[in-house]
C-alpha cells in the first residue's frame, strides 16, 4: 500500500492508492494476471478531500475528475477453484489447525485479529471515503461498529454459557451432551455499500465457531478488505480466511458446483442467491444465511420538483 502517484493515474497525496492482490493460504505473492483499476468516486486539488462535494456549481464541475485509488485482481475460475481448496484443505473434514482449536484459543485470535485491524483504522477509514463516497464520519463508524460488533460477539460467547461442552439434565430424567461443531467451509459475498461491516458481521461468527471462511471481496468497496491482508496473515492459520476477488459470475457458480461450499452467507438480491443455491448439487445440505431484497423508504415531498 503506497500513498502516491501511480502511472497509470495521477494521484493527489491526499488520495490512497490500494495494490489489490491475490490472497489464499495467508500468501498474497501470487502474480497477478489480470487487475482493474479502482477509481475513486470523486476527487480534486481544490476541493476538501474529505468528502464527496455535494452542489457543486459549474466551476467546480470542472475541478472533478476520476482519479485511480487502487487495482483489483480479476480472478478466473480456475484461481478460485484454488482458493477452495485451499479452504477445502485448511477444514481437512473438521480435522485442521484453526476447526480444532479450542473455542478460547480461537477467541484470542480473533482478538488478536482485530487488534492488528486497528492499526490500519486511518487507511480503511480513507479508502472507504474514497472508493464509495462515505463522509469521514460514516466510514469511521462502519469500521468503529464492525470491531464493536466482533467484540460483542466474543462477550456473548464467553458469557452466555451454551458455546462450549458439556452434560445438560434439564430435560428431565433424559441427560444431553451438548456440543456446538462448525458447518466446514462458508462462502460469505457482501455488498458494498456497507463492504466491511456486512461481511465481518457473517465471517467473524463463522471463524469464531471454527469455520473456515471464504471471503467474495465486493467488486466495489473491495479494497478496504485489501488493508486486511497483513493482519489476518499474522493471526490466523494459513487457509482459514482467504479472498477471491473479481466477477463474481466467473467465480461463484463453478465453486458451488462442486459440493464443497457448505455454508452460502449472501446479501443481496434473491435471483442471485437462487442461482447460487440451485448451482450446488446437494442444496439440502448448504446451510443458508440470506439478507435479500432490502429496501430503503423513499418519502417524496409535495415540492419534490419546486425550484
Amino acid at each position: 500500500v503506497v500513498l502516491a502517484a501511480s502511472s497509470a493515474a495521477r494521484v493527489d497525496a491526499a488520495s490512497p492508492f490500494v495494490h489489490g492482490k491475490i490472497f489464499f493460504n495467508n500468501d498474497s505473492g501470487a502474480s497477478v494476471e489480470d487487475s482493474k483499476p479502482v477509481y475513486g468516486c470523486c476527487e480534486s486539488t481544490k476541493l476538501d478531500a474529505e468528502t464527496c462535494p455535494e452542489d457543486l456549481d459549474e466551476d467546480h464541475h470542472r475541478l472533478l475528475g476520476k482519479v485511480q485509488i487502487g487495482t483489483m485482481p480479476q480472478m478466473t475460475s480456475e484461481q478460485a477453484l484454488e482458493v477452495l481448496e485451499s479452504s477445502v484443505g485448511a477444514w481437512n473434514g473438521g480435522s485442521g489447525v484453526w476447526p480444532q482449536m479450542s473455542l478460547s484459543d480461537r477467541v484470542a485470535s480473533v482478538q488478536s485479529f482485530l487488534a492488528e485491524l486497528q492499526h490500519k483504522r486511518e487507511e480503511i477509514v480513507q479508502v472507504l471515503m474514497f472508493e464509495i463516497g462515505k463522509n469521514k464520519k460514516d466510514a469511521e463508524a462502519e469500521f468503529d461498529r464492525t470491531i464493536i460488533f466482533a467484540e460483542s460477539t466474543i462477550d456473548y460467547i464467553k458469557g452466555s454459557g451454551q458455546f462450549g461442552s458439556g452434560w445438560d439434565a434439564s430435560n428431565g430424567n433424559t441427560r444431553l451432551f451438548l456440543s456446538r461443531a462448525a458447518v466446514g467451509v462458508v462462502m460469505t459475498l457482501a455488498p458494498y455499500n456497507y463492504p466491511l461491516n456486512e461481511s465481518y458481521a457473517a465471517l467473524i461468527p463463522a471463524l469464531l465457531m471454527g469455520n473456515c471462511v471464504i471471503l467474495k471481496v465486493p467488486t466495489i468497496g473491495g479494497l478496504a478488505h485489501m488493508l486486511t491482508i497483513e493482519a489476518i496473515s499474522k493471526t490466523l492459520p494459513p487457509g482459514t480466511l482467504n479472498f477471491i476477488s473479481g466477477s463474481g459470475r466467473k467465480t461463484m457458480p463453478p465453486l458451488m458446483r462442486t459440493g464443497k461450499i457448505d455454508s452460502l452467507a449472501f446479501i443481496g438480491g434473491s435471483k442471485a442467491a437462487d442461482d447460487l443455491i440451485k448451482a450446488h448439487p446437494e442444496p439440502h445440505r448448504l446451510k443458508l444465511f440470506l439478507q435479500l431484497e432490502a429496501k430503503n423508504m423513499g418519502v417524496f415531498m409535495p415540492n419534490l420538483f419546486d425550484e
